[in-house]
């Protein structure tokens, strides 16, 4: 395990630096920041709406970055033949496989942090609904002047230091985010929903769920073969307490229901829209179910990839 950290950092750069991680993370942070443009005339629920569409937004976004960013580093790099070079090294595939979902689960940190922040930026800010209503577009300021930073943060070190765009442009977009979010709380705190944070861990907890999932479909070396059954795995695990709760009895759908990843446990909509509080039982629910289904499938994931053959691999 000696290796697990250098591959693990290795791989989390070789993330954050594909092209579709900033255009996921961008095209869902103005999604979110353009949200009260399609909520403002649902007559007084709009910013349940806004809840409901960014969440939702968040989810999405870290179950398409789990999914893209664990084929990316296993099965493009298997098509590549970079596993070839790197398992003739003495690294085992249990480390090699390892270190490449814990480099996905913290790169969807990288996600999440900004996403979040615009959505309780978003939610300050207030929807025009009616002429009456108080809308502060004073926070568009702390929510564009990050990005705008970021961008050029990321053009200088791209054109001076020859660092590549996507992954400096990543990194200064959290570091302006949270930096403008500390300035908003200094300046005016009031209406700002910080516990926003905590149920919006659950949802970085189903994009780790996701990647061992979607590691097992990248062995085969095809995107659109991860894609489509990791879209399916992820429409059962939405539904799975419904379409087999009433045959649990059967050992069979036992079986399949434990393969199946649950969704459902990390969708805890009550505690945002009815400003309920997540208690430690059921958080320990949730990090638990995480941890032994990762755990589960990635030992599923090894054990198959110990029987395929991979010149130079232990």
């Amino acid at each position: 395990m000696r290796a697990f950290p250098a591959l693990a950092h290795i791989s989390f750069y070789n993330v954050i630096r594909q092209p579709f991680f900033a255009l996921i993370t961008v095209g869902s942070y103005l999604f979110i920041l353009a949200s009260p443009a399609f909520t403002m005339f649902t007559l007084m629920h709009a910013k349940k709406l806004i809840l409901d569409m960014g969440m939702a937004t968040i989810l999405l976004s870290e179950l398409g970055v789990s999914v893209l960013g664990i084929f990316s580093i296993v099965g493009g790099e298997m098509e590549e033949k970079t596993s070839t070079l790197l398992l003739s090294k003495p690294v085992s595939r249990f480390t090699f496989l390892v270190s490449k979902i814990f480099a996905v689960a913290i790169s969807l940190l990288f996600v999440l942090v900004p996403l979040i922040i615009i959505l309780i930026m978003t939610l300050k800010m207030g929807v025009p609904e009616a002429a009456y209503s108080e809308v502060k577009y004073s926070i568009l300021w702390f929510e564009f002047l990050p990005l705008l930073v970021a961008v050029i943060l990321a053009g200088g070190a791209n054109y001076y230091a020859d660092k590549n765009f996507a992954s400096a442009f990543v990194i200064s977009l959290n570091i302006s985010l949270i930096l403008s979010l500390l300035i908003l709380y200094f300046v005016d705190k009031s209406a700002l929903q910080l516990n926003l944070f905590l149920p919006a861990a659950f949802l970085w907890m189903a994009g780790i769920v996701m990647a061992p999932v979607a590691s097992l479909f990248s062995l085969r070396g095809k995107l659109f073969f991860t894609l489509t059954f990791s879209f399916l795995i992820f429409m059962l695990g939405l539904t799975s307490d419904y379409l087999l709760g009433k045959f649990m009895h059967n050992p069979g759908v036992k079986i399949v229901y434990s393969l199946i990843p649950n969704f459902q446990v990390f969708w805890s909509e009550e505690t945002w829209l009815k400003g309920g509080s997540i208690n430690l039982q059921y958080l320990l629910k949730a990090l638990g179910y995480m941890f032994f289904y990762t755990l589960g499938m990635t030992f599923l994931g090894w054990s198959i990839w110990e029987r395929k053959e991979v010149s130079g691999g232990r």
